[in-house]
C-alpha cells in the first residue's frame, strides 16, 4: 500500500485471478497492509477482507522517525505471522515497497510461495531486499532486471486498471461541461495525491497556456481550493473559460486520457503504462528526490525509447513548458510519433495474465506434490 501506484495493480491482478477461475475454484483472497484511506475504499469496493499492520520505512537519512520505524518493523512482522497462520494463503503476490516487508519475511517463514512485482526501472532498498527471499519477480523496465536473481525475473509490465483503458473523448467532455472543441487539451496530472510544482506552474502560465489549449488539471484534494481561487484571481472563472480543475480522477480517468491532445504528469511507473496504454504524447515531470531517483530514471527510459519530453523540476518552469506545449501542439506528427513509441515499449497489454499465471503456477504445483 501507501499509494495508488501500489494498490491499483493489486486490485487488477485480484480481478484477473477471479476473471480466471470463475467456475472453476473457489478463491480467497486477504490484503495485509497499513492503516489508509485509500487502502479501506478500494479494497471494500472489492470485496477484499483487509487486516492492517504496522509498517517501517527503510530510510537512506537520520530522522526521528526511524526510531518510531524500528518499532513498527518487528511489531508488523509479529502481525504478519499471525494473521497469515490463520489465513495460510497457497501464494503472496506482494506489490512492493516498505509495506510489504513484514509480510514478506512472515510468508516465507512458513514457506509459502511469494511473488514480488517491481513497477520502476531501479527498485527501492525493500525491494532490493525482498528479491532475495522471493520465489518470482515480475518487472516492468528491463533496466530492473539487474538488480535481481536472473532465474526468478520475469517482463511484464504494469497491470494497468480497466478505469484507464478505452475511454471515451464525448464521454469527457460531457463529464466537463466542454461544449466547444476549438481548441486542443492539455491534461495535467500530478498523481493521486497532486503535485504542487505542475499546479505552481500552470498557475503561472495560465495567460499563456489557455490561447492556445484547454486545460484539465487534477491538483490533489488538499491543493484543490487553493489553485481554484487563485486562478479565479487571475481572472478565469471555474469551468467557464476553458479551465477546468478536479481534486481527483476516479473511473472518469480513461475518458479524460482519451479527450487529451498532450498529458503532463509525474513519472510514477503506473502513470507511464497507464498513458502508454493510450497512446499519448507526454511531458513527464519526475519527483527529484523520489526513493533511489526511480521517477528521473523511469523518464529518462522513456526519453531514451524516444517516447516522450522529459522536464525536471529544475527546468519546469513557465517558458520551457509553454516552449514545449506549442512545438508538440503545432506537430500533429511528432505527438503520434510519441505515443507510438510509448505504447509500444511501455505498455504490456497482458501483464495482470502474466502475473496471475505465475500465481496460479505455484497453487497448482503445491496440488502436484500434494498428490
Amino acid at each position: 500500500g501507501g499509494s495508488g501506484g501500489h494498490l491499483f495493480p493489486l486490485i487488477t491482478v485480484a480481478k484477473e485471478i477471479r476473471k480466471q477461475l470463475e467456475g472453476k475454484e473457489k478463491i480467497k483472497f486477504l490484503f495485509l497492509g497499513p492503516r489508509g484511506k485509500l487502502e479501506e475504499k478500494l479494497m471494500e469496493e472489492n470485496q477484499i477482507p483487509t487486516k492492517k499492520i504496522l509498517c517501517g520505512k527503510f530510510r537512506r537519512y537520520f530522522s526521528l522517525w526511524y526510531l518510531i520505524d524500528l518499532v513498527k518493523l518487528p511489531l508488523g512482522f509479529f502481525q504478519a505471522l499471525w494473521y497469515l497462520l490463520w489465513f495460510m494463503p497457497d501464494v503472496v503476490f506482494a506489490k512492493g515497497g516498505y509495506a510489504s516487508v513484514p509480510v514478506v519475511i512472515a510468508a516465507r517463514l512458513y514457506c509459502i510461495p511469494v511473488v514480488l512485482h517491481e513497477s520502476d526501472a531501479v527498485p527501492g532498498l525493500a525491494n532490493r531486499f525482498l528479491g532475495a527471499i522471493a520465489n518470482k519477480i515480475g518487472i516492468t523496465f528491463e533496466r530492473a532486471r539487474m538488480h535481481f536473481p536472473a532465474s526468478k525475473v520475469f517482463l511484464c509490465g504494469v497491470p494497468v486498471k480497466e478505469s484507464a483503458l478505452n475511454g471515451s473523448a464525448i464521454k469527457a467532455r460531457n463529464f466537463l461541461g466542454i461544449k466547444k472543441e476549438v481548441k486542443p487539451v492539455v491534461l495535467f496530472l500530478g498523481g493521486s495525491q497532486g503535485a504542487k510544482i505542475i499546479n505552481d506552474v500552470v498557475v503561472e502560465a495560465i495567460d499563456d497556456i489557455i490561447r492556445k489549449f484547454q486545460i484539465v488539471h487534477q491538483t490533489g484534494k488538499k491543493h484543490f481550493q487553493k489553485i481554484a481561487k487563485k486562478i479565479e484571481a487571475r481572472g478565469y472563472k471555474i469551468e467557464h473559460s476553458d479551465y477546468y480543475p478536479l481534486d481527483f480522477i476516479e473511473e472518469e480517468l480513461k475518458d479524460l486520457i482519451a479527450l487529451a491532445d498532450i498529458v503532463v504528469s509525474r513519472a510514477g511507473a503506473t502513470a507511464i503504462s497507464e498513458l502508454a496504454a493510450n497512446g499519448k504524447a507526454v511531458i513527464l515531470v519526475p519527483i527529484t528526490h523520489s526513493a533511489n531517483n526511480h521517477q528521473r530514471i523511469n523518464a529518462y527510459e522513456v526519453a531514451k525509447k524516444k517516447a516522450g519530453i522529459v522536464l525536471e523540476e529544475d527546468n519546469f518552469k513557465r517558458g520551457l513548458l509553454l516552449y514545449n506545449l506549442n512545438r508538440l501542439e503545432e506537430d500533429e506528427a511528432l505527438r503520434r510519433r510519441f505515443g507510438e513509441a510509448l505504447k509500444k515499449y511501455f505498455y504490456h497489454p497482458n501483464a495482470a495474465e502474466k502475473i496471475t499465471q505465475v500465481v496460479l503456477g505455484f497453487t497448482k504445483q503445491e496440488q502436484r506434490e500434494a498428490s
